[in-house]
C-alpha cells in the first residue's frame, strides 16, 4: 500500500494553536469552547514540554512519542506540577504514556467505540497561526504555516475515514474540505500531542492524539531547487507530494490536505495494560477492567456478561450478571479513588431480570460530589 507523506506536528520553538479555514484572528478559539461544546477536552489538557499531554487515570497521562522528554519531565495541569516518574511506549504507535507522582484532580474518559468515521470531533492544539494565502492561477489553495504565538486553541472536523499507519497502527484521518463547520480546521507544527474529543451520549472522550499532517508539498516534480513547503491546502491540486513508496520520488495529488490523529479506541488493551494494575489474566487482548472512570462507559459494550457502568442523578451504577445456583460464590462491588486501596461499596442493589438460574443485578453507589472514582466487581469462590 503505498504511504502518505506525513509531517510529524513537532516544534522546534513554542508553536502553539490550530489553524482554522473561517478567520486568520489569532485570537479566535483561545479558550475553553461554551455551550454545546462546553467540556469537550480542554479542561483535561496540560502542558507538556510546551506542547501537550493527557491526563486519562488519576496518575496516568497519554501524549505524542515523538515529543520527546521522560522521566523526571514536568507536566503542568490545573496550576499543579506533575513530575514523571515511568514512561511507557507503544510498541507499534507513535503514542506514549506517563506515570507521575502525585494524582490528577479529573482526567478525560477514553473513546472507546470503533464508529468514528463521519463524527465530529474537538481538536485541541499548540500548532501556529494561520500564515499568507497561497494561490495558484489565480485560485485560493490554502493558507502556509505562520508565526508562533503562545497561544492554545481549539477547532472542530469530521472524521473523514481511518488511515492505517503500520501495523496496529490506526490513524483517524480529517480532511480540510470548507464542509460548512463554524470552527473548522486543521494542524500544524505544534499540534503534537494534543486531543481529539467525540461526543458519546452527552459525555466528551478523548479519541485521539496528535501526529501528523499531509506535506511538505512541491511546486513541480523534480521536489524543487529550493526543497518542499507546508501548509493548510484546502486543494492540493497542482502541487506534488513525496510518495512514500518510489519509484517515481514525487506523485501529482489533489483535493483537500487532512491531519491524523492516533487513534484511541483500537489502542484500549494496551492502554489498559499500563493503567489498569489487573492486567489481563486470560490474554484474550482485554483488559480485566472491572474498574471504569466516573464518567466511562464499558470497553466493550457488546459482552453482556461484562459489568456495564452508567452514570444518572449522581447514582454511579454496576450492572452485572449473578449465577443464584453457585451458592458458594460470593459478588462484591468495591470501590476505589486511586486503584491502590479497595473497599466494599455501599450501594442500592436492584433485580433487574431472572433468567433460570441468571440474575442480573444493578448495584448504585451515590456519589454526588464525587470528582473520581473506580468500581469493580469482586467474584470469589
Amino acid at each position: 500500500m503505498k504511504k502518505v507523506a506525513l509531517v510529524l506536528l513537532i516544534a522546534c520553538s513554542s508553536a502553539r494553536a490550530i489553524i482554522f479555514y473561517s478567520t486568520g484572528d489569532p485570537t479566535y478559539n483561545s479558550t475553553a469552547p461554551t455551550g454545546d461544546l462546553a467540556n469537550s477536552g480542554w479542561q483535561y489538557e496540560g502542558n507538556w514540554l510546551g506542547l501537550i499531554g493527557t491526563p486519562i487515570a488519576p496518575s496516568f497521562f497519554i501524549t505524542a512519542h515523538h515529543i520527546g522528554g521522560g522521566v523526571g519531565d514536568t507536566l503542568y495541569f490545573d496550576n499543579q506540577s506533575f513530575v514523571t516518574i515511568t514512561v511507557f511506549d507503544d510498541p507499534t504507535s507513535d503514542l506514549q504514556i506517563f506515570q507521575v507522582n502525585g494524582t490528577f484532580p479529573i482526567f478525560a474518559p477514553l473513546y472507546a467505540k470503533q464508529d468514528e468515521v463521519g463524527q465530529l470531533v474537538v481538536d485541541i492544539g499548540h500548532g501556529t497561526q494561520r500564515g499568507n494565502e497561497i494561490d495558484l492561477n489565480g485560485n485560493l489553495q490554502g493558507w502556509g504555516w505562520g508565526p508562533s504565538d503562545g497561544v492554545q486553541r481549539w477547532g472542530e472536523n469530521i472524521v473523514s475515514s481511518i488511515y492505517n499507519n503500520g501495523v496496529e497502527d490506526d490513524l483517524l484521518r480529517a480532511t480540510f474540505d470548507q464542509n460548512g463547520i463554524t470552527n473548522e480546521c486543521t494542524l500544524s507544527s505544534g499540534d503534537s500531542g494534543g486531543g481529539v474529543f467525540i461526543n458519546d451520549n452527552g459525555v466528551w472522550k478523548l479519541a485521539g492524539i496528535n501526529y501528523g499532517v499531509d506535506g511538505p508539498f512541491y511546486t513541480d516534480s523534480s521536489g524543487d531547487p529550493n526543497g518542499g513547503f507546508d501548509a493548510a491546502l484546502i486543494e492540493m491540486g497542482g502541487f506534488w507530494q513525496q510518495n512514500g513508496d518510489p519509484p517515481p520520488p514525487y506523485v501529482q495529488i489533489s483535493g483537500p490536505s487532512a491531519f491524523y490523529p492516533t487513534r484511541i479506541s483500537t489502542k484500549i488493551p494496551w492502554i489498559y495494560s499500563v493503567i489498569d494494575p489487573t492486567g489481563d489474566p486470560d490474554n484474550d487482548g482485554i483488559p480485566n477492567l472491572m474498574e471504569y472512570a466516573l464518567h466511562s462507559n464499558p470497553l466493550v459494550s457488546d459482552v453482556t456478561n461484562l459489568p456495564q457502568v452508567a452514570l444518572g442523578n449522581n447514582l454511579l451504577t454496576l450492572t452485572y450478571t449473578k449465577v443464584t445456583t453457585a451458592t458458594d460464590i460470593t459478588y462484591t462491588v468495591q470501590q476505589s479513588s486511586d486503584l491502590v486501596s479497595w473497599t466494599s461499596a455501599t450501594t442500592q442493589d436492584t433485580v433487574l431480570s431472572i433468567n433460570g438460574n441468571l440474575e442480573t443485578i444493578q448495584s448504585a453507589v451515590d456519589v454526588t460530589g464525587v470528582n473520581v472514582l473506580f468500581l469493580h466487581l469482586s467474584v470469589t469462590r
